[in-house]
């Protein structure tokens, strides 16, 4: 048995990315997460619409029914907007979940593997700390690494394109 670390050492980790994490054995989990997201910025856009037609067709000129019906679209689109959210934040702790699981299985594989001499020179605590709470934040990162930007960058554009749709010199 060895006593000291050998010349090429057994500690180094396969280096992943987070996104890694994020798409292994979730693809079809972030596909729908990627549905609903475009789903849901649609409805973000709706209300917008659904209010300037409140105030210019029917408060205007007096059309009662026809207020009835934006009212209800533009609340049907908030209700949407916001069960689509809550789906959204529920895939993406699924995400995260399976991605904590694989790479601390991952983990626990590399900790097996590693020499006795490791564990005499490290103490318990830490190995135990790094496969139970160094990657939780990890695990969140995986669950929101492609939800969150495509999200983010999704709304601004269909902002800007209501905008523009609204005011093509602008």
């Amino acid at each position: 048995m060895r006593t000291s670390p050998p010349s090429s050492s057994p500690l180094r980790p396969t280096k992943k990315s987070l996104f890694f994490w994020a798409v292994k054995g979730n693809l079809k989990i972030q596909f729908l997460l990627l549905l609903i997201i475009v789903a849901m910025v649609f409805f973000r856009v709706l209300p917008l619409e659904m209010q300037k037609r409140i105030i210019n067709e029917s408060i205007y000129l007096g059309k009662f029914d026809s207020l009835l019906l934006y009212c209800g679209i533009y609340l049907l689109a908030v209700t949407a907007t916001a069960g689509m959210k809550l789906a959204t934040n529920y895939l993406q702790v699924v995400i995260s979940e399976r991605a904590m699981v694989a790479m601390r299985k991952e983990l626990y594989g590399h900790i097996i593997n590693l020499p006795l001499w490791f564990f005499r020179n490290t103490q318990p605590g830490m190995v135990v700390a790094s496969l139970m709470t160094e990657l939780n934040t990890a695990g969140v990162f995986a669950g929101m690494a492609i939800a969150v930007p495509i999200s983010n960058i999704l709304t601004l554009l269909a902002f800007a394109a209501y905008l523009l749709w609204l005011n093509p010199p602008l």
